[in-house]
């Protein structure tokens, strides 16, 4: 059984939210999200698949997620989890960028995982801060500046554009989905969108995408939800706008890629 505890603070000055999980948390689902994902292990270790690429994880190291970079979190052994990571949305690091280099852009950080990196210092005094409460803007935005400062120049380029060769029946299904996403899509609907056999959509889709499309679909959900969240709706409104069969239903979706509740994640924006 997961014994965890997840919590999850949003620091209106910096714009941004600190998640901290803490725990035996066995995995961690094959998904992406429309932000970035800044992270460091203070305890434990893992076995990290990013972009299809598997990295083993420990202390100190420190993982760069970019968005919509699919990417899962499996147990090496036994051992208690401590994993703080900054969620900083495109635009957001645009701003930062600004600041920092004194032009924005949406970077590609690469590589995924940076093996004890010397920001996981910064990385643990900002989380810190902002987990506490602290009002100590100066601190805090000098911290994040010079985190940010220091990772662009070496582990960055211009975001990564989308492969020239992508095929036009997948951004077909993934368009059909981002339409669809609340009603009920059969595997047959985007097989017969494209033409393809059911099996052959899967192989291609994810090997494209590098997610199912069953992971795709929960991924686009997860990503309204959080806006519904964001702009105070009611969770039986959610519930049935995103069209899941009830609220607890919809609480379980939420908090097995979130790992908090949809009400501990309204109340950062709506308290």
């Amino acid at each position: 059984m997961e014994v965890s505890t997840g919590n999850i603070v949003f620091d209106r000055q910096l714009d941004l939210e600190v998640l901290t999980l803490m725990g035996e948390i066995e995995q961690l689902p094959n998904h992406f999200h429309d932000y970035y994902e800044l992270g460091f292990l203070s305890g434990g270790s893992r076995r990290v698949v990013c972009q299809n690429k598997e990295y083993v994880v420990a202390k100190n190291d420190m993982l760069l997620f970019n968005p919509l970079d699919n990417h899962a979190c499996f147990e090496l052994e036994k051992e208690i989890l401590d994993f703080r990571c900054l969620h900083i949305t495109a635009e957001r690091m645009k701003e930062l960028i600004r600041e920092c280099i004194g032009h924005d852009f949406c970077p590609y950080f690469e590589p995924q995982v940076l093996y004890q990196s010397d920001l996981v210092l910064q990385m643990t005094e900002l989380t810190a801060l902002i987990t506490s409460g602290s009002c100590d803007q100066f601190q805090k935005e000098e911290l994040l500046y010079l985190i940010i400062g220091d990772l662009v120049p070496d582990c960055s380029k211009p975001g990564k554009e989308e492969s020239p060769d992508a095929s036009s029946l997948i951004k077909r299904a993934c368009g059909y989905i981002e339409l669809n996403y609340a009603g009920r899509i059969a595997l047959q609907d985007l097989s017969d969108l494209t033409g393809l056999s059911k099996y052959h959509f899967l192989r291609t889709f994810t090997r494209e995408k590098g997610i199912s499309p069953y992971r795709f679909i929960e991924c686009v959900k997860m990503t309204e939800a959080k806006r519904l969240l964001k702009e105070g709706a009611e969770l039986a409104d959610i519930t049935y706008q995103l069209g899941f069969s009830s609220q607890s239903h919809f609480t379980n979706f939420f908090k097995k890629y979130a790992r908090v509740t949809p009400k501990q994640y309204s109340r950062l924006y709506n308290d």
